[in-house]
Parts: structure tokens; sequence; C-alpha cells
């Protein structure tokens, strides 16, 4: 089976609803799904052009109103045939007929194509998320994770919309959701996921490091690292694992080296609450002390606050990095979020 390469999108009710030649055109909307099907099928490598029947000064305003003109690029637009524009674009990319994906809702230009170019994959689809769930663009590799992506993004896209039409503040709506987050030690299924997720997340990373698979496991295993994985799911679905932690033992207690939050949990306190579990978890292990490091990057403001609002100390300062310091002896551990339920399978003794 061919790997795609190359996706070629019709415009018109492919990617948003309504014909932009007509003069309902300000009527137009996006379809849902589009922005973030374009945005993984970048993420997997894969480009993206357009092969629309229209006039590209219409169809340019529009890729620019819906602010997906970033994921586009060689557009053949105008009123030829679109088996001579797909041709063409299977020369400037150097690429066979099999290894381009044509998505148009229009059953006859798909037919029209085929018979010019017999081997191409041509189809419609309703739902734009659903090209991601196609074998031919999966990413080589592929988790457990990566194979439900299509589920994910529509069960975060019916979250949004309920987001929308919720009346009351943000919080409500959170403890409406019934979001339960699941706490455990790190399985050899969850490897990959893990180091995917550390090495692809920079908003809600603590350090902004990156890892090897191989890596990780050498010092699991040499060093006894304590690795802690994070699983949610709400009344819409499951997130699968969203979050990481990875807990070195140290004289004084524990540090925390690494703490990841996926990107699409943002606003929902995963961070905060990954902190306390390992406070409480540290405490039932009976540590003292419990550190932890921020190092500054470009993108990770957000997790600035994450260790002094639950109520860390500032021990010191080296450039970028800041090093805190929580006293279980001294100070109350912080409780939950009242949105969140905690699940802790974490029974197991930790060596020293």
């Amino acid at each position: 089976m061919k790997q795609i390469k190359l996706v070629v999108w019709d415009a018109d009710n492919t990617l948003w609803n309504g014909t932009v030649f007509y003069k309902d055109k300000e009527n137009i909307k996006i379809k849902l799904g589009t922005k973030e099907a374009l945005k993984e099928l970048d993420k997997r490598g894969i480009k993206s052009t357009i092969c629309s029947k229209n006039y590209y000064e219409d169809v340019d305003s529009m890729l620019k109103k819906f602010e997906i003109d970033e994921y586009f690029e060689n557009l053949q637009i105008g009123w030829g045939l679109k088996s001579d524009a797909i041709r063409k674009l299977a020369g400037m990319y150097n690429i066979n007929h099999d290894e381009i994906l044509f998505i148009d809702d229009d059953p006859f230009q798909r037919a029209e194509v085929q018979s010019q170019m017999p081997s191409i994959n041509a189809i419609g689809l309703d739902d734009p998320l659903d090209v991601l769930a196609l074998d031919e663009v999966q990413p080589l590799n592929a988790t457990a994770e990566d194979k439900k992506r299509v589920q994910l993004l529509k069960e975060q896209r019916n979250r949004e919309q309920a987001e929308k039409e919720h009346k009351g503040d943000f919080k409500e709506f959170l403890i409406h959701c019934s979001m339960a987050m699941t706490v455990r030690h790190i399985e050899e299924k969850d490897w990959e996921r893990v180091c995917q997720l550390i090495n692809r997340t920079n908003e809600l990373n603590a350090t902004g490091n990156r890892y090897e698979l191989k890596e990780l496991k050498e010092s699991y295993e040499k060093n006894g690292d304590i690795i802690l994985v994070v699983e949610l799911t709400d009344k819409f679905g499951e997130y699968g694992l969203i979050a990481e932690s990875i807990i070195t033992k140290q004289d004084y207690g524990w540090f925390i080296k690494d703490l990841t939050v996926s990107c699409r949990t943002m606003g929902r306190g995963i961070g905060s609450a990954l902190v306390v579990v390992i406070l409480n978890y540290a405490k039932m292990q009976g540590i003292k002390k419990v550190r932890g490091m921020l190092v500054e990057t470009e993108s990770n403001w957000r997790v600035k606050p994450l260790y002094e609002k639950r109520g860390f100390d500032k021990l010191s300062v080296d450039g970028k990095k800041t090093f805190y310091e929580f006293d279980l002896d001294k100070k109350e551990i912080p409780e939950y979020h009242p949105w969140l339920k905690i699940n802790l399978l974490l029974e197991k003794k930790i060596e020293a």
C-alpha cells in the first residue's frame, strides 16, 4: 500500500459548505473539522493543495477568511479539466498517481480524474476529519493514539461546541463535563506515546527536553526513574494518554525531571493536578521533599506558575532554569480541582 504524499482538495462543498462563485458567498461556512484535518496532515508530513473550478481571487479570499491558507501550496484554480491540473501537480512533486489523494464532493469530477489517472485515490468526504482515518495517510510506526486520532478530534469538536452553547462560566462547564483523570505507572504499551508527547509538545512542557525512545527506556531501567502517565475521560469520550511526568530519586527526595501535558487538554488543570498527585504519592512513600524545575522556552509561558501556585518555594535561578521545592513536613498539600475526579493506580511501593 502506497503512502499518500499529496492531498488535492476541491474547495466548494468540500473544504466549506457553499459555492464561492455565487452571490451568497458571504454566507459560506467552513466545514467543521477542516482546519484540524489540514493541521494534522501537515504534522504527518503530507502536503495539501487545491484543485477547484473557480476564480482564483474567490478561493484565495476564503482561504484567508477561514485562516487555512498556510496549509496549501501550488493551488490549481481555473476552469480547465481537473485531470490536467492534477497531472501537472504530479509532475511538480515528482510523485506517482497512487501517491495522490483527490477529495471532491462531485462524483462527476472524481470520475473524470480517474478516467485519465486510473491509479489515483479519489474520494468524497462529508467530514474532513475522516481523511485522517485512511490507512494511506497513517504515520509510519503509528501509535494507538495516532490510530484513534479521528475519534479524539471529533470528541474534541463536540466539547468545543458544548462549551460555546453553555450559559454559565467555564468552571461550571468543566464540572458539567464529568472529567475523570487516571494516573498510573508507565506500561510497555505507553513508551512510544510518552516519547511522542514529550517531543511534540511545546506549550504545556515544563522543560522543553527532547528524548530518543531508547534513551528514555535506558534511564528508566538503569536509574529506576518513576514515570507516571495520565489518561483522561469525560462525558464526550476518551482523550487517551495526555500527560506524563518523569521523576528521579535524589538524596533529599524526588526531583520532577519532566512534566508534559497535551495541548488539547489546555485549560482543564491537568498539569497542576498531576503536581498534586506527585506530592500525595511522595507523602505515601515517606518522601520529605519534592523539587521541580521549570525551563523557560519561547512557547511554554502558560506553565510558568505551575509550581508556585501549588505552594512550592523558589530555590534558585540558573539562566532560564528555575528550581522549586515543596517540603512535605512543613506544608499542606493543595486540594484537587473540583471538576476533576482523580483515580490513582499507584499502589506499588517505590524502592529507594
